[in-house]
């Protein structure tokens, strides 16, 4: 288990997000809330969250990803990882069904074993191809370094931030949107956090929804 502090704003960095959000969006983002439901063991309780205690756990995610202090699997484990994964999909393919083709012909037709879900053999494929897909882009970023291996977390930071925006009206591209997610980013991400412009440029270069 990892134990992390969670990044708070200060007074300061704070009010000046909620100018920010008052000026652009005409609202004040402390009286801003929303319901949840958090399971803890077997019971869900439900109780009302913050937009502050909502942005600081987003910008908290961001400081725990991109700590390159943290241990890491390395990208020898997880290529090792990743042809475990594509043998343990041949293996349970095999388990569900059989391959049958006719003689002299090279094209085989999975045939489900009895007793398999009619449905198990595509969930099971589809399930390891987005495993392995996701396993690809943890190796990809194994060889990353320094700023290059900082990136992912920014990005990923930048659009769960960037969504909170948009659910209190505000328009996901330009420059209020590019205020916002400079406000909200730059106390805990520092020099890593480009110019407006560029955060603009970044804004433009993500697909519409």
């Amino acid at each position: 288990m990892i134990e992390v502090e969670f990044f708070t704003y200060t007074d300061e960095q704070w009010n000046a997000i909620k100018e920010q959000v008052l000026d652009d969006l005409g609202v004040d983002a402390d009286r801003i809330e929303r319901l949840i439901t958090p399971t803890l063991g077997e019971f869900s309780i439900i109780a009302m969250q913050p937009l502050r205690d909502r942005i600081e756990l987003v910008v908290s995610k961001y400081q725990l990803l991109s700590d390159g202090n943290r241990q890491k699997p390395s990208r020898a484990d997880l290529e090792a990882l990743r042809d475990d994964t594509e043998n343990l999909r041949t293996g349970i393919v095999a388990a569900l069904s059989e391959q049958v083709g006719a003689k002299n012909d090279d094209v085989a037709i999975p045939f489900l074993r009895p007793g398999v879900d009619a449905d198990m053999l595509t969930q099971t494929n589809d399930y390891f191809r987005k495993l392995l897909r996701n396993l690809k882009r943890q190796i990809e970023q194994a060889g990353q370094r320094g700023d290059n291996s900082r990136k992912p977390a920014r990005d990923q930071c930048w659009t769960e931030l960037l969504a909170i925006w948009c659910e209190l009206d505000g328009r996901p591209r330009g420059l209020a949107a590019a205020q916002f997610l400079q406000l909200t980013s730059v106390p805990v991400m520092g020099s890593a956090v480009p110019n407006l412009a560029s955060i603009i440029q970044w804004l433009k270069r993500r697909p519409r929804q």
